[in-house]
């Protein structure tokens, strides 16, 4: 899986020649055959594009490990619905991607990265805890990813608290020295004679005083919402027990048991989403406002916002699903040129604002097309108007 640790070293690169391959590809079924011969003939049109002023060695050294792949069963088995490879002098790097990019090659002095903004778009990392009577469960989830912590000293069940007081029960006669291994409190319920109903509550309440206490050290070396899944009982009385800033007043009210892993990722972050989403509607309403009161620092003037990303004066750049803007940044003259097709020595400007933005520190948002302004494929909020 892509981070965004991937992505910013992708957007520091700025080497001639660099190429961006991207490729949807196929996770099961007979079409997995078709991936590796798509793939051939993306290198066959990423060579076509090197052979333009370039020695053949150096071009033949720059698309080995890419080459590579072609023949290697066991990658091409294990794919998810994308790949994305990017080659530079010294430089490769291969990753699978949790969506289906357009199929594309690039070639320039730096990488193609327009394809991978839609894995920036996400609410952010959360923690999923699962509780039932018999089993306990953290996942660590994001929009694209979700994944059991592994490592973890979770007590399962309230089985295992019970087995824990039988054995201090038969053993209450044995010697002062000997260390008691269930809780106390469990004990002296047996020995009052409590009814079922009252002993399964307090084993209950014994097994989430120690779930808290072995998730609580993870929260605090990285905070994030959580999401509880548990029955309405669970949720009731570990609430009042584990009293986490981070824990989310919305939770699955279900038996966690029930569900698979694809439901539970899909069924939490429906809950953490409206985060991105009101985030988002936050960062509009800023520009709206700007741009209403008639503030420079709002701009939707593609030529404006290109030059102002490329000199690290963007804040915030919003794209809607717009095609390429094909053309080129002449630097030397601090002119852009635009053309409605892809000529020779031509780039997505888009894609070049929105890689000069992350470059230098300015957020990325993806809007729909229709809540932007009509007379443009991009805005922007600048950090400060230029003199």
């Amino acid at each position: 899986m892509l981070l965004r640790t991937d992505i910013d070293e992708l957007v520091a690169i700025e080497s001639e020649p660099a190429v961006s391959l991207y490729l949807p590809t196929h996770v099961a079924g007979r079409e997995i055959r078709q991936d590796p011969i798509r793939f051939k003939n993306l290198l066959g049109r990423a060579a076509e594009q090197l052979a333009v002023g370039r020695r053949s060695p150096d071009l033949e050294a720059l698309l080995t490990p890419a080459r590579r792949l072609l023949d290697d069963e066991e990658f091409w088995r294990h794919q998810e619905h994308g790949l994305a490879v990017f080659l530079a002098p010294q430089f490769s790097r291969f990753h699978r991607l949790p969506i289906a990019p357009p199929q594309t090659c690039f070639v320039g002095s730096h990488f193609c990265i327009k394809p991978l903004l839609p894995l920036l778009d996400d609410a952010g990392p959360f923690w999923l805890l699962a509780i039932s009577a018999s089993r306990t469960r953290l996942y660590q989830g994001s929009r694209w990813t979700f994944a059991d912590v592994a490592g973890l000293d979770l007590p399962q069940g309230v089985a295992e608290i019970r087995n824990e007081s039988n054995y201090q029960e038969t053993h209450k006669a044995s010697p002062t020295g000997r260390p008691q291994r269930g809780p106390a409190g469990l004990a002296r319920a047996q020995g009052f004679g409590d009814t079922p109903e009252e002993l399964r509550k307090t084993e209950l309440i014994e097994l989430l005083h120690r779930i808290a206490t072995a998730v609580d050290p993870v929260l605090k070396r990285q905070p994030a919402p959580v999401i509880l899944a548990a029955h309405p009982e669970i949720q009731g009385n570990f609430r009042k027990i584990a009293k986490w800033k981070e824990l989310q007043p919305q939770g699955l009210g279900e038996n966690p048991d029930a569900m698979d892993e694809a439901e539970l990722h899909r069924r939490a972050y429906a809950l953490v989403e409206p985060h991105r989403e009101e985030a988002r509607r936050g960062a509009l309403g800023h520009f709206e406002s700007l741009l209403g009161t008639g503030n420079p620092k709002a701009s939707t003037k593609a030529e404006e916002i290109i030059k102002a990303a490329r000199w690290g004066r963007i804040d915030e750049l919003f794209l809607g699903d717009a095609e390429p803007l094909w053309g080129r940044f002449d630097e030397a003259a601090d002119r852009i040129v635009a053309h409605g097709s892809a000529g020779v020595g031509d780039e997505d400007l888009l894609d070049y604002a929105a890689l000069m933005t992350l470059r230098q520190g300015g957020r990325v948002t993806l809007v729909d097309r229709a809540l932007l302004p009509p007379d443009g494929p991009v805005a922007a909020i600048l950090r400060y108007e230029e003199r």
